[in-house]
């Protein structure tokens, strides 16, 4: 999750508070390292989950992989996946975010219906997706890239927030690298013996002067 991304988001949920009930409780599915991104990507914490702490929301981190500050493992592939949920006595929210362009597009639809018959009235779900981004591999990357629209259609939800917004550039990390690093970013398209998809990841220098771009949405059941 990028910086702007998780401002979005973070404001989006301070908006849909001020006049609607708190969510009690916050799944955030594929969530990864937990302990790691707090430590790389502070702004995660400081913009969505600690002002979700500061409403007294249950945070849980679900992961196929026992990382650390999973508080789940759980391979969110299998059906009864969300089986957890069944013991949630609240309402819930789903964060559901860059996960998609990581597992196969053929799995995207039975995933969302799976989380939405998990979901109560009144419960949400955050989506966010890259739109105009570079390949990024974790494990996989299918180059999923939708509109609002697009993941809008995938559930009947009342869907409060959709936009497609601007998340920094490759030049904010190219910047802080050091002189021999550049060098070597510079110059590895020119490598041929190297993977396709290794290949695809030098796509970033396409985004040295131009936004990364990230679609999000918000809706409630």
């Amino acid at each position: 999750m990028r910086l702007q991304e998780s401002i979005f988001i973070g404001n989006v949920l301070k908006n849909y508070h001020a006049h609607q009930k708190k969510f009690e409780y916050v799944i955030n599915l594929g969530s990864g390292n937990v302990k790691q991104l707090r430590k790389n990507k502070p702004w995660i914490n400081k913009y969505v989950f600690a002002y979700l702490k500061k409403i007294n929301a249950k945070i849980l981190h679900v992961d196929t992989k026992k990382f650390p500050g999973v508080d789940i493992i759980q391979d969110l592939s299998l059906p009864n996946s969300l089986s957890f949920c069944d013991k949630l006595n609240g309402s819930k929210l789903f964060i559901l975010a860059n996960v998609m362009e990581h597992i196969p597009k053929s799995a995207h639809v039975p995933f969302l219906k799976k989380i939405y018959k998990k979901m109560n009235s009144n419960d949400g779900l955050i989506i966010s997706v890259p739109y105009d981004y570079p390949y990024h591999a974790d494990p996989i990357d299918n180059m999923y890239r939708p509109r609002p629209n697009d993941l809008k259609v995938l559930l009947p939800l009342k869907w409060k927030a959709s936009e497609i917004i601007n998340a920094g550039s490759y030049w904010e990390e190219f910047i802080n690298m050091n002189t021999f690093k550049k060098i070597r970013k510079l110059l590895k398209p020119l490598w041929i013996f190297q993977k396709s998809s290794k290949w695809l990841e030098n796509h970033r220098l396409f985004y040295l002067f131009k936004p990364y771009q990230i679609t999000i949405v918000f809706g409630i059941k």
